[in-house]
């Protein structure tokens, strides 16, 4: 099995900004691209709920070779799960923690490789985190906040 980085998923990062599909990077993706580097098993974004973005947003995915694993519209559900041929897994959320519109507003743009990806902003994952409250979360946050004291401090 591969080792799953971000850029694993920088085909799907660029199918979206192709279609300019409003998203942002959530999850353990966006623990990494924030400074953490620790094990993930898919990648999670969030999307608007509203019934035409969901449906541009599925539609985008499944052109990228994804298909959902429920014969149900997006925006009725919370999360759909979608794999590809190459078994990758992806998590679109259309309701989630923090709402999109917020989400989207306070995002930022990265880099990954050659592609730019939408990312949750530091503040919200770790409010995102704080909420959740797993093991992993806890460990998520103090790493975060380790690396974020350590970017914080003036050079000499």
């Amino acid at each position: 099995m591969h080792e799953i980085t971000p850029e694993f998923y920088c085909d799907v990062f660029d199918q979206l900004e192709r279609e300019q599909v409003r998203y942002v990077v959530v999850g353990g993706i966006a623990v990494i691209l924030h400074g953490y580097v620790r094990p993930i098993a898919d990648l999670d974004i969030v999307v608007a709920a509203a019934p035409e973005e969901a449906n541009r947003t599925l539609h985008t995915l499944m052109r990228a070779g994804f298909m959902p694993t429920i014969p149900l519209p997006l925006h009725t559900l919370t999360v759909m799960r979608l794999f590809d041929h190459a078994r990758r897994e992806l998590d679109v959320f259309v309701r989630y923690l923090i709402p999109f519109d917020e989400l989207w507003a306070q995002s930022e743009s990265m880099r990954v490789g050659d592609s730019t990806v939408r990312v949750m902003s530091l503040e919200h994952l770790l409010r995102e985190k704080r909420l959740n409250g797993r093991p992993r979360d806890l460990q998520d946050i103090e790493e975060l906040l380790a690396i974020k004291g350590r970017d914080s401090r003036p050079s000499n």
